[in-house]
Parts: C-alpha cells; structure tokens; sequence
C-alpha cells in the first residue's frame, strides 16, 4: 500500500520563513512536534515476560503463563496492566517501558492450560467502569496440554483494574470461571494449541494439524457465526484453505480473499491431501482478520520448535508470506521467539479523542508506535520481553516494481534458503546470491556505528559483499505488459542504502569504479573510484548520464536515491532523504529496463578482482532495502523511507514535477474517466489535492498557522480529499476540499458501527461507506466526511460544506436517478448541481429514501484540471 500523505509543496515564502516562525511566532514547544525515530530495527527490551500471553482489544491489559508444574499440571498466570501514561521518551524518541507494565496480580490454574487468548462479546466496549474501576469479563480460550490431547476450551475471567487510565493502574482483583470445552457442528473437539482470535470473537486461529486429530506444527482456523461460543464452531481447516471455504461469513476477514503463497511464489495448498500448508507457531491475528504474524522457520537451540523467521501473511501483505526484516529477526537463529500480540492503532498520537480508551482521551504525549508512517504495528513480546514496531505500509506499493529487502528466503517447507533474497513487491523477481556475496546473519551490520536512532542506518539484514560477489535477478515479462519491464513508463525510482567498505579502493590504482547496480538497455548506478555514485538512465533508448555526485562517506550508511519524471524530464537526486540540489540533465520520454538480468553489487558479468583497474568491478560493503518503482516519488516519500535520516524539514517539497500532477501517476487505475468513481481515483485526487492543492490554497488559509503545524509537526499534514468537479475524457477537473479539515485513520470495525454495510475495502466507494464516513465526521463536529486514501485501513476526511440539502435523485441528473450512485457520471452530475447553487463542488452523503439523497455542497479549498495519463 503506498502511504497516503504524500509530499505536499509548501510556498517559497513559507520555505524561508519555517525557523523564524518556529522560534518566535509559534514558540519552539508548540510548533516543535517531539522527535520520532524510525523503530523498526530497533528492539526494546520490557519488564514484561512470560511463557505466552494475551493482550486486551484496548491494549492495556495483559494475562501471560509465568509458572507450569507438568506432575500436578498447574499453571500459573499474572495479570498485568500496560499503562501507556508512563511510557517515556528519551532525547532521540526512543520509547521506554520501565514502569509501563505494572506488577501485577497471579492465580493458578490446574487443567493442564497452555497458551490464552481474550475473546470479548462486545469489542467496542472491552471494560465497563463501576466506582471507579474498570472491570474487564472477557471469556479466556486455552488449550488443555499436559496429560491430554491438546483440546480448546473456554472460562468466564472477571479482572479488575484500580487507578485505571493512570501511572499508578493495578490490577485490583483477578479471578476466572468453569471450563468449557470448545465443539464443532459435529460435536468434535477442536485440538491444537497457541489459539489468537479476531476482535469479534467469532474467527480463531492457532498451531494444530490438518487433520484436527491433535498433531501441531500448521496454521489452522475454525469459525464461529455466535462470538465466544462454546459450541458452533466449523471443522478446523488449514489457514491456506480459508480462500476456498464456502462457509457463510468467512469471507468477512480479508486473509480469506485470495490464495496464499510462499515468497518464492509458489500457492499453498488448497486441500489437506495435496499437503504444502503453512508450517507455523505461535500466530497472533489481528483485529479484523487481514493478516496473521506466526513463526516461519524452526529453532536449532536446545528447544527446539518452530520459533524463528517471524513472517506476517494476509490482505496486507499480498497474501505472500512476508518474512519480516527488521528488529522482529534480529538473528537468524538467536532466542525462541514465541508469542507476540499488539494493540493495533489504540496508542497512536494521531488517533481522534473520540476512537480511545476512555473515550476523550488524548495520545498527544504518549503514544506508540513511534515510527512515523501510517501502517506501524506495535508488537509486544512475552518470551522475548521486547517491544518492537513491524511497518506495513513499506508492501504493496502499486508502483512498486522490486523490493529486495536483502533477507534471507524463507521457503514454503518453512525453512530458510540462504541462496535467495525475496521480492517483497510481490512480483516475485527473487534475487539469486553469486559467487561471494552472502546475506548477514544479523542485523548489527545495518546499525549505526554511533548507536543513533538520528543516523542514517540499514534495516534487518543486509546483502554482503566482500568482493566478487552479486545479488542477481532475472526480469521476465512474456506478455511485455508488466510496467517498467516490458512496457514503458513516464517516470522512475530508484533507492537503495549502502555502505562502503573503508578500504574499497585501498591499494587500488587506474580508475577502479564499481557496479552497484547494472541492467544492460534500462540503467546502471555506479560506485566511483573517488566515492561518488554516478546514476545513468535509458530514455528513449539512449543512456542518459547524471554525472558525478558528490563523494559519499565509508564505513557509514547512506541511502541513495534518484527519481526520474518522464512527462517533464527532470531528475532528482536524494542522500539520506534530502535533494542535493545538483544541476542534472533534463530528459523527457519514456524507460522500460528489458527482460534480462538485474545484477546488484556487481556487472553483470561478474568481475572478481580486488582492484579492477578498468573499472566494471564488484562493490566491497554492504547494499539494502534496493527498491524500483515506476513512478517519481516525491521528496517525502522518499524520506519516510529513508531509515535514521532527520529529513521530514528538508522534504518539504516546493516544486512538485509536472508528472506527479498526473492521475495515473497518483494511482495507476486511474486513468480514464470511468475510473473516476474508484478508490484508486478517491487515491489519486488526495494525492494531487495533498501536494497541489495546499500550495495554491494556502496563501488565503484563515488557519495559516495551524496549517504550518500541520507541515512539520507529527499531526497527519495536509491531506485535502479531492471531489471530481468536471472531465473530459481526457482530463478531470478535480474540486479539493476546504483547508479547514481533518484526517484520520480508523478501521473498517469503527467504520461498520456507524452504517453496518460499511465492512472492508471492497465498498470503500459505495453509499454504505459514504454514510458511514458522514456519520464518522459528524461525531467529531464536522458536517461531511470522506474515504480518501486506503492502506490497511481507510482514511476518511472531514470537512465542513456550506450547503446540505435533500434532493430528488431526478434533479441530480439521468444517471443519478437511475443508475450507480458511486459511478463517476453520478458524481459529477452532483458537483454540477452544487455548481449550479453557487459551490465548487459536492458530495452525496447519505440515501435517505429510493427517491432522494443528502447533498453536500462546499467551496473547494482551489479546484484544478489533471490529465488522466501523461
């Protein structure tokens, strides 16, 4: 998913005038937001630990298994309360858990429990508070493993919590009821163990075997239509056969929409008797059901199990097995990791008064994740006593063509081939390793020397190259149709993080330049024998050279990246985040890099000398995170993707290329004007609004300053939704909403209790969602609301219109009162009503009857014209 708040330009008189304003008008401490490190190869040790655990759906409260007697088949389990109010921050923003987690509370349990889970009747209202405590009657689902067969069961749990919502919460009391045991439709037990649920009690998922006949080392699930229920559930069946599970309400949960596969591309299976199923431990579900989080690989330590490679599959990441590269594996082989689970988006700074727990509640001060993007999971380890933050929105980019995040393969038997690096764009153009080039252990090459969360740095492992070595990928396209590969694109991408060795060229004589990357016909990015990179491109069919830049430290990291708009033929030119400002040629026209090899840290054909006096050589150091897309990504764009690096300031774009004023280069499915009524369009019009459309509306914002915050603070930045004002069949024009607005990420669940048929992506553009998104707004004071972006979740906009009116669907326009009511002519014929009433533009928010419909009209913050395709 690309993240939704792209770079917007900001004045040039704005750009001069950022450190005066901050010191003097604003004052340092307002307009300053504190600063947040990248955490995702960081992680943080807590005093939190146990043998397995659950977290509550608010987050703040955590039972684990912190004693087992296998003779009198004992368990003991302590409750805790995570208190978010005493999380602190040291000077980089690095979080600390101290006294985050309180002591606690224990009881023993004597049925031979295993692994927990919460399941709640209500997740809307996870507690209720009585005399000022918060009582917390979840039902606790385990599984019976010592003396028995591994059988689910469930317990009425009563816990309760003192001082709650404060530094000083405590459990006050904790005690637990009679033990169910869990049915199938058939009456069958449900065998296995690990169980995680989704927040509406009604989905489950843990370690068992495909034939529910008490084996384990399988991802498996079973459904309930009742949450919580003792008796009802479905026969469990293997997670890979969730895609083709006729059961109704399954499809519900994202992870069930498609076929999952391996990160070598292969599918898993699809029936218990053809075998290839996921082989995982300890899995951890999110709260809707989009994506599961389970150890991949097994431990060669003395405990063996599957407890390493933690991966994540599911709706977010392609329905790939994702192994996660970062601080979740820091070693291939180094603890057991076991049990992990999140609050999803409770503590986020960002979050609406309104979305917390209590409700009101601010996380302006306390907050996590930390990490400043859109898609951060917050991971809690028990076994591990770690915190650590997993990021999302780095997948499914749609004009992401290679993602080589430089770890090592995880295959489909589920164990590691250390030969291969995965595509985590999902195209499957996997890297080969040759001759001496290896993939690191660990993950302490990609840190800083200093130790620094401020200094540029790698993530997870890295490729390593000693000299002589490559990572290699073989670019297919039978159908030339792929993007980038086969057919041609207006505008290009590349960024990678690299490392020199401190005596790359040591010894070295002549002119012994080194290949970082080389696609013979498409590009090739050159390390020079004085430290400098020199980026050429193939436009038109001819090399275009961007000459020498300036020479890059060794023995550090710095992240390189160039981009190219072919509509308007400028280059760019970033290190570490941030443009060098160097004179580059100009190039209109278009690229395709060709079928054929890729080679990474070499030529392709490899050359192994130490010192290759005629150049062509193999590079000596370390290359990570290599990324190509096919478009040209904005100067924030590349920032947040740009590890350690403080460049959020320096990212503020003053002049946009003409080529990100493109729709289709906003979101490739937008381009034609049928596709005006689609989410990838809703996509593309924020984009164009949030990079142009505050820079030509700023100069009149009424709100100047609470806009600069919004700039450079860590509140979402100006993230204007864009309605389809007029078009063409070539062109739209595009109405972007008033100044004065607010952005907000929320889930589907949020979203469906406002206007129930409002339940995942698939509708984001019907008239549930619209209602759901009016309805939203309207809670936090505005008068109209709308889904403008979506990543793992959707992103409604508030804003307030001038003129709210029920019309008959018949004034509106033919298709309005006949057809599609989210259809592009639709919304057209509605602005062109507004239009008409004086306004800029408008929305239809809810369908109060088959005749009529509730229109917004407002005045645009500025409405401009876009090509739909360069």
């Amino acid at each position: 998913m690309v993240p939704p708040l792209r770079s917007r330009p900001c004045p040039r008189s704005l750009s001069r005038l950022l450190v005066p304003l901050l010191g003097l008008t604003l004052g340092a401490t307002e307009a300053v937001a504190a600063a947040r490190p990248s955490l995702v190869n960081t992680r943080i040790s807590t005093p939190f630990g146990s043998n397995g655990h659950t977290s509550s759906l608010d987050g703040r409260l955590f039972i684990g298994n912190v004693g087992e007697d296998h003779a009198t088949t004992t368990t003991t389990w302590r409750a805790r309360v995570f208190r978010p109010e005493a999380v602190t921050y040291d000077a980089e923003g690095k979080p600390g858990f101290s006294s985050a987690f309180s002591p606690g509370t224990t009881i023993q349990v004597k049925n031979g429990e295993n692994a927990l889970a919460f399941c709640f009747l209500d997740p809307a209202q996870p507690y209720t508070l009585s005399s000022g405590v918060a009582v917390y009657q979840p039902f606790i689902f385990d599984s019976m493993m010592f003396n028995g067969p591994n059988r689910f069961r469930r317990r009425t749990a009563d816990v309760r919590v003192s001082q709650p919502f404060t530094v000083q919460a405590e459990i006050a009391s904790f005690s637990t009821g009679p033990l169910e045991e869990l049915k199938t439709v058939s009456g069958a037990p449900i065998m296995g163990i690990e169980p995680t649920m989704t927040s509406d009690g009604r989905l489950i998922l843990f370690q068992g075997g495909p034939l529910n006949n008490g084996a384990i080392d399988h991802l498996m699930y079973s459904y309930n239509p009742a949450p919580c229920a003792a008796t009802g559930w479905s026969e469990p069946r293997p997670l890979s056969m969730m895609f083709n599970d006729t059961t109704p309400g399954i499809k519900r949960y994202p992870m069930a929409w498609q076929r999952m596969k391996a990160a070598t591309g292969e599918a898993f299976g699809d029936t218990v008797a053809g075998g290839n199923l996921i082989r995982a431990a300890y899995p951890w579900v999110d709260h809707e059901g989009r994506n599961v989080l389970y150890a991949a690989v097994g431990f060669t330590g003395a405990a063996g199990g599957r407890r390493e490679a933690m991966s994540l599959i599911g709706a977010d990441t392609g329905w790939i097995a994702h192994h996660i590269d970062g601080s979740l594996n820091t070693d291939r082989q180094d603890i057991a990791h076991l049990f992990y689970s999140g609050p999803m988006w409770n503590f986020e700074q960002e979050r609406a008064p309104s979305q917390n727990f209590p409700p009101g509640s601010s996380n302006e001060t306390r907050y996590l994740p930390v990490t400043k993007t859109h898609d951060v999971l917050s991971l809690f380890g028990s076994n591990t006593a770690d915190y650590n933050e997993v990021d999302l929105g780095e997948l499914l980019n749609p004009f992401e063509l290679l993602f080589l995040p430089m770890n090592e393969m995880v295959t489909r038997a589920g164990t590691y081939d250390l030969t291969r690096t995965p595509d985590s764009a999902g195209r499957f153009f996997t890297g080969t390793l040759v001759g001496t080039a290896q993939i690191s252990e660990k993950n302490d090459v990609t840190q800083p020397p200093s130790g620094s969360l401020w200094e540029p740095h790698g993530k997870g492992k890295a490729l390593v190259l000693p000299g002589g070595g490559a990572a290699t990928v073989s670019l297919t396209d039978p159908t030339n149709t792929i993007p980038g590969v086969g057919a041609t694109v207006r505008g290009f991408t590349v960024q990678l993080a690299i490392r020199p060795d401190p005596a790359i060229n040591q010894g070295c004589t002549g002119n012994p330049y080194r290949y970082l990357l080389a696609k013979p016909g498409g590009l090739d990015l050159i390390y020079e024998a004085n430290g400098a990179v020199h980026m050429s491109f193939v436009i038109n069919g001819q090399r275009v050279r961007l000459g020498f830049s300036q020479p890059l430290p060794k023995g550090v990291w710095t992240h390189v990246a160039y981009t190219w708009d072919g509509l308007t033929g400028q280059f760019g030119e970033y290190f570490n985040g941030k443009a060098t400002g160097r004179t580059l040629p100009n190039a209109p026209g278009t690229l395709r890099l060709g079928t054929g090899t890729l080679s990474i840290g070499a030529g392709t054909n490899l050359d192994t000398q130490s010192c290759p006096a005629n150049g062509e050589g193999s590079f000596k150091g370390y290359i990570d995170e290599v990324r190509l897309f096919t478009n040209a990504r904005s100067n924030r764009s590349v920032c947040l993707t740009t590890h350690g690096a403080d460049c959020k300031e320096a990212a503020i774009q003053e002049e946009p290329t003409g080529g990100q004023f493109v729709m289709n280069q906003q979101h490739p499915s937008c381009n034609s004007l049928s596709a005006l009524g689609s989410q990838a369009c809703a996509v593309s019009m924020h984009r164009v609004c949030a990079q142009r459309g505050a820079d030509d509306a700023l100069s009149s914002a009424t709100n100047f300053f609470e806009t600069l915050q919004q700039v450079i603070g860590n509140r979402p930045p100006i993230s204007l939704l864009g309605v389809p004002a007029s078009a063409t069949s070539t062109e739209a024009g595009v109405a972007c909403a008033p100044i004065q607005h607010q952005s907000l990420g929320v889930t589907f669940e949020e979203l469906a209790r406002r206007h129930a048929g409002c339940t995942d992506e698939r509708v984001s553009m019907t008239n549930d969602c619209t209602a759901a998104a009016h309805r939203w707004c309207r809670g936090l004071g505005w008068t109209s609301g709308m889904i403008f972006e979506m990543t793992s979740r959707p992103w409604v906009g508030c804003f307030n219109s001038g003129l709210i009116q029920d019309v008959a669907r018949s004034q509106i326009g033919t298709v309005t009162n006949t057809g599609s009511l989210a259809s592009a002519e639709s919304r057209l014929e509605v602005s062109r009503w507004c239009q008409a009433r004086g306004y800029g533009a408008g929305v239809i928010q809810e369908v109060p009857s088959t005749t009529t419909v509730h229109v917004h009209c407002f005045q645009p913050a500025v409405t401009q014209t876009w090509k739909f395709v360069p």
